[in-house]
């Protein structure tokens, strides 16, 4: 009996030890990407919603339809910290303008590279957010419009409603509730619209144990479910009418790793989960396409290299370019912007550089330039 009473005791310990506990420090601070591999088909098959203790997540059949990455950027290099201060200065902020950004934001998440808006496309959307010990906060939304002369505008709205993303630490069994609701009035660009994001978020750390995909396992992971219940209202004209939607998310965190390395997302409906969108932690796949990357880049010529002011780009018409980022020769991102065939590096010092040529999360080319001034 007694070795039995033992044997209970140290499984039930064991299985205490297994789950991880994912703290604030854990999370992305600045500058930071994970290489994503995207898949939209085939998720029907797959069983998502399997929770619970020491659980094993095999989705090793998982196909690859699109590369990318997952990003956060620092407040200074997001974009948008000139156009929220320049904002605040015209609505009567003063001096106080960019000790509001900072109090707002040391963290910016690019979420989504376009957003359709009914009449508009919005552009490089991004949450501007604010990480402590205990919390991450979504408080600004950045974005960007096409104004009536084909010239991208960036525009920020900051949140009425802050939205509490994340309450840290991350436990099996911990949970949180939130409210969040941010809006733009697109009348001062000449667009007749007015758009309002508001959401009720729950979430649930609502399993841990390995997962498996088809790059790598994780040996000790948790999983969150995450229900949005989110209303889209717009205000096209003076006819306004709402959007409901009701926003599935699954995510798998790792404490080796700063953002989550695997999500599932979808829809509910008739209070079943519809996944239609999974995207993995997943290095082999752009290594695998390098030599199609390499010929990719012989076709896309820059000039004048070394540059001083402006890089013009010209290529093929076969490839398609949607977004470039420009980093440093040790991987520092100085900018990440739609594509124009004329780009400024008028904020860029003298130096060594790499220009990364995206068609939306994809790369399809890479080339290396000289600033000398």
């Amino acid at each position: 009996m007694k070795k039995t009473i033992l044997l209970a005791v140290f499984l039930y310990s064991t299985s205490l030890i297994s789950q991880i506990s994912y703290t604030s420090s854990n999370y992305a601070s600045g500058n930071y990407s994970l290489q994503m591999s995207t898949v939209t088909t085939g998720l029907f098959l797959l069983d998502f919603d399997t929770t619970g203790a020491n659980i094993t997540w095999d989705y090793s059949t998982l196909g690859k339809n699109i590369n990318g990455f997952k990003r956060t950027v620092s407040p200074g290099s997001s974009g948008y910290q000139t156009p929220f201060i320049t904002q605040c200065i015209l609505g009567g902020g003063g001096f106080g303008c960019l000790s509001k950004w900072n109090n707002l934001t040391d963290l910016g998440s690019v979420d989504l590279d376009s957003m359709n808006l009914f009449v508009v496309t919005l552009y490089d959307v991004t949450t501007m957010m604010s990480k402590s010990n205990n919390k991450l906060v979504g408080t600004i939304k950045g974005l960007k419009i096409k104004d009536t002369n084909g010239l991208t505008v960036p525009i920020v709205a900051e949140y009425s409603h802050k939205d509490t993303i994340l309450q840290f630490p991350l436990t099996y069994l911990s949970s949180k509730q939130s409210y969040g609701a941010w809006g733009i009035d697109l009348n001062s660009l000449g667009q007749n619209i007015a758009f309002k994001s508001t959401y009720q978020r729950n979430y649930t750390v609502e399993g841990w144990g390995k997962l498996i995909t088809p790059f790598k396992t994780y040996n000790n992971t948790l999983k969150i479910k995450t229900k949005l219940k989110q209303v889209d209202s717009i205000n096209y004209l003076g006819t306004k009418f709402g959007i409901p939607r009701k926003i599935i998310e699954y995510t798998w965190y790792d404490v080796a790793y700063k953002l989550p390395i695997m999500k599932a997302e979808g829809i509910e409906v008739a209070g079943v989960a519809v996944i239609n969108s999974v995207s993995y932690h997943d290095t082999a796949s752009i290594v695998s396409g390098i030599e199609e990357i390499k010929n990719v880049s012989k076709s896309i010529n820059i000039y004048p290299n070394p540059a001083k002011e402006t890089l013009t780009v010209s290529f093929n018409k076969d490839i398609k370019i949607t977004n470039y980022i420009i980093i440093d020769a040790i991987g520092r991102e100085y900018s990440n912007n739609l594509f124009s065939k004329n780009i400024s590096l008028s904020t860029i010092e003298n130096g060594n550089y790499f220009i990364q040529f995206f068609n939306n999360n994809q790369l399809v080319g890479v080339k290396k330039f000289i600033v000398v001034r």
